[in-house]
């Protein structure tokens, strides 16, 4: 048994003081296969011990700078350019009229013979009132077709496009000759916005269309052009100082405010009509304030406002 006992403590020293050889020689660390890449060399983990890594056991390759031109932070989200809103164009009456020898963006030029058209047929009535739009709670501008020409006031004349129809605007224009996109908006194609006419079938439909009814219209000047009448027919030029002077005239005489105090609206609205197509009106049911108030002395085209009972 004791040399049994004596063997086994043998092979066990002699087995530590391999293991001891071992690490004093490094064995490990030589016999283990690195990967070497040209001068560059990376250190190999050792299973005995932990080895630090310092900037000099590995190397990173090169690599440029310019790679990193223009690059976020990691910690910064990358920049958004801000949305900018798309440029929104000037009414159709100040916009300036496009013209050249042959073609015209036709403005509010097309909106005239367009409600002349409308008159005729009996779409809209010469003498009625167009509702053009709300200010305000129930709250309403009324018109006639021949002031809102006179105005070139857009709001109306879209209350009036709306009235026409876009098929019946269509089917007018092509009938002259000026064929439009059939998904044009009904708006563009009366205040004649993004699209172009030539001049000569523009005039066509004036001198075919526009009676001496409408004279007092003439001539009609939109942003330093004008529509005249001669004895040729109708032509454009370019706008004089002092061209609608007739009109002014009109806005000098005077009247008095009718009394409207328990009259319906409607029928407030018709005696108004007669002195002035600038009226306003909010609620409905009987007048119940008005201003200005009845009797008074006004002048020209005055605002005028009537309040129903149900007003707020």
């Amino acid at each position: 048994m004791n040399k049994k006992a004596n063997r086994r403590a043998f092979f066990v020293c002699l087995f530590i003081g391999l293991m001891y050889a071992s690490v004093v020689f490094r064995l490990p660390e030589k016999m283990n296969i690195a990967r070497i890449s040209g001068e560059k060399k990376i250190m190999p983990s050792s299973v005995v011990g932990s080895v630090q890594k310092t900037n000099h056991d590995i190397s990173l390759p090169e690599v440029p700078a310019s790679i990193f031109k223009n690059q976020p932070a990691e910690s910064e989200s990358p920049k958004v350019a801000p949305h900018q809103p798309e440029p929104q164009l000037p009414p159709a009456a100040q916009r300036i009229v496009k013209l050249d020898d042959k073609t015209i963006e036709p403005n509010f030029f097309i909106s005239l013979p367009l409600v002349v058209y409308a008159i005729k047929e009996g779409l809209i009535e010469r003498e009625g009132l167009i509702f053009v739009h709300k200010e305000g709670y129930n709250t309403v501008n009324c018109k006639k077709p021949i002031d809102i020409l006179r105005d070139k006031d857009e709001q109306g004349l879209k209350a009036i496009a709306r009235l026409i129809g876009k098929r019946q605007s269509l089917d007018f224009l092509k009938k002259e000759g000026i064929v439009l996109n059939q998904d044009m908006e009904i708006e563009k194609i009366i205040t004649g916005v993004g699209y172009s006419v030539e001049k000569e079938k523009l005039l066509s439909i004036y001198n075919k269309h526009v009676s001496e009814d409408f004279k007092d219209l003439f001539p009609y000047v939109i942003q330093g052009t004008a529509v005249v009448k001669t004895k040729q027919g109708f032509e454009f030029s370019k706008a004089r100082e002092g061209q609608g002077a007739d009109h002014a005239k009109m806005e000098d005489q005077e009247w008095t405010m009718p009394n409207l105090i328990n009259l319906s609206v409607r029928a407030a609205v018709e005696k108004l009509a007669l002195h002035t197509s600038k009226i306003k009106v909010y609620g409905n049911g009987n007048v119940v304030e008005q201003n200005p108030r009845a009797f008074e002395r006004t002048r020209g085209e005055t605002e005028c406002a009537i309040y129903g009972r149900t007003a707020r």
